[in-house]
């Protein structure tokens, strides 16, 4: 740990700008130590190519079909299809199907299917309606009686394009897609300001999931005092909307510039300004669990999702390291210090137009590449290991099978050594799951598998197959049934979308599977 602790201090400060040195291409090749490759042809942040060629001295790659890299660094969502193609060594910085929880419309879905099960575990977020189809639902909420005030966004946007407020129905065009959720007008305020909270978590893992908090971040500030909604400032942004992008646009945004004043100006630290509330008798630390309660709680709602896209691609991946991502979650504050999840961003923004940012991001994806042991050594073991199971294959000639005991074995020997590397190198990391006491979050992730299953449809392909394999049993193999041959290529046709692009319409076509379930059974008895 010391040495770490002086390898940080004898790095070079990032000043917000990149510029590439080839003069290393130069050096005697007969000396130069062996080097990682990272991909960052994808990228358009300065600070990640920073990081890899200043810090870790790594080599960087701008090749768009390039596939000879150890740690691709994307801006991108990665497809199922990029995943499966990567070998055990190699990392990505994002999880396949993380629509699940990056989109509005996802986000919301998954959240209020959560909620009607646990109502009092999943009231962590605002009441949210998904237009166009709860448009009938979220028109019931314009009754007489107490105005309400309501927060709509564009299901897919952000830096705050697209939002509005409104207080009356007409509004908004019952055929647009928006996420309407109740604005929370209750907020904590400091210095007369409304905020939220960017919170860095990094998912390290699917299975168990891998869950980890930075205990830095940005707090945005809006540029406007605030005062309660009202018919008179619903277009105020500059108020009610925390938005950076917005913000900074008002001639009354006051930029940091000095590193060691990060509690001035309209972006702050988390930790000063948590570290001068903590003085003035705030319970930091009660908000700090709070919010590692609803971070988990967002996680178990798709890790079913997340794991099956990760298994279909690399189902041999015992160590469950072949994947990472910083996910910034955005906090709202109530006037009682409660945290509100608003939105989860799967690609935050790494800008680092401010040395404040520049030295909380720098930190921050320093850290995490070391947490997930991104190195020459932890390369070549993996290699070596791959190398002995390919000869074991060779000589045998047979791809070696494992028992479902060994299977576990492996994965849980993985676990372990994960767990010793990484409690020894988590930097500013918290880690919060898995911990011993969380089997509490193991009820969650249950109801979500089952979610899942209704979802894909998995539920009635188990039924199908039982039903098929009776049919069989009476009636011998020389019936050639059609119901069942279009019935398994309309299933296989979905897996192939879901694992693509995920599925919009999921009631409506788990309805038209279960149709079909109703004909193969008539079948039946006409067989019989």
């Amino acid at each position: 740990m010391l040495s770490s602790i002086k390898q940080k201090e004898n790095e070079p400060i990032f000043q917000g700008y990149f510029k590439e040195n080839s003069d290393d291409d130069n050096d005697d090749k007969s000396i130069r130590k062996p080097t990682l490759i990272m991909n960052v042809q994808d990228t358009k942040y300065d600070v990640v190519k920073f990081v890899g060629k200043n810090i870790f001295k790594w080599k960087l790659q701008y090749e768009i079909d390039g596939n000879l890299w150890d740690i691709f660094w994307t801006d991108a969502s990665v497809q199922s299809e990029t995943l499966g193609k990567m070998q055990p060594h190699q990392k990505i910085n994002h999880f396949p199907g993380m629509f699940s929880l990056s989109r509005k419309n996802h986000l919301g879905r998954n959240l209020m299917k959560m909620k009607k099960e646990f109502p009092y575990e999943y009231k962590f977020f605002p009441l949210t309606w998904l237009l166009p189809t709860d448009y009938g639902e979220f028109r019931n909420q314009f009754t007489k009686g107490k105005i309400k005030t309501f927060i709509v966004k564009p299901e897919a946007s952000s830096q705050g394009r697209g939002i509005f407020l409104t207080r009356n129905i007409n509004d908004i065009d019952p055929t647009d897609h928006y996420v309407a959720q109740r604005y929370l007008d209750n907020p904590f305020l400091i210095d007369g300001l409304k905020f939220d909270l960017r919170v860095y978590v990094l998912l390290a893992g699917t299975e168990p999931l891998r869950i980890y908090v930075y205990q830095d971040g940005l707090v945005r500030f809006a540029t406007q005092p605030y005062v309660p909604p009202s018919s008179s400032n619903l277009d105020d942004v500059c108020m009610h909307l925390t938005n950076y992008a917005i913000n900074k646009e008002n001639p009354n945004f006051i930029f940091n510039n000095d590193v060691s004043k990060m509690d001035v100006g309209h972006k702050r630290s988390i930790k000063s300004v948590f570290g001068k509330l903590q003085e003035e008798g705030y319970n930091i630390e009660k908000l700090w669990q709070d919010m590692y309660k609803l971070f988990i709680k967002t996680f178990c709602s798709v890790q079913p999702i997340l794991n099956h896209h990760y298994k279909s691609c690399q189902p041999d991946n015992y160590a469950n390291n072949m994947c990472f991502e910083i996910l910034g979650f955005d906090i709202f504050l109530n006037h009682k210090l409660q945290p509100y999840l608003l939105e989860v961003n799967h690609t935050p923004s790494f800008t680092t137009d401010t040395p404040l940012d520049s030295i909380i991001k720098k930190n921050l994806i320093r850290d995490t590449l070391i947490l997930m042991n991104v190195n020459i050594k932890a390369k070549n073991q993996i290699i070596q290991s791959r190398r002995e199971q390919l000869q074991q294959r060779v000589l045998t000639g047979k791809k070696q099978k494992i028992t479902q005991e060994e299977k576990q074995a492996q994965i849980q020997k993985y676990q372990k050594l994960r767990d010793e590397y990484e409690n020894n190198n988590l930097g500013d990391f918290i880690k919060i799951y898995p911990l011993q006491d969380s089997g509490e979050y193991k009820r969650f992730i249950e109801f979500a598998s089952k979610l899942q299953d209704n979802w894909t449809g998995s539920n009635i392909k188990r039924n199908y197959k039982v039903e098929s394999n009776k049919i069989n049993t009476n009636i011998g193999h020389f019936v050639i049934n059609p119901q069942k041959q279009q019935l398994h290529q309309k299933m296989k046709e979905r897996q192939i979308r879901i694992n693509q692009f995920g599925c919009q319409n999921d009631e409506q076509e788990l309805q038209n599977y279960q149709k079909q379930v109703i004909v193969q059974n008539q079948f039946k008895k006409q067989v019989q």
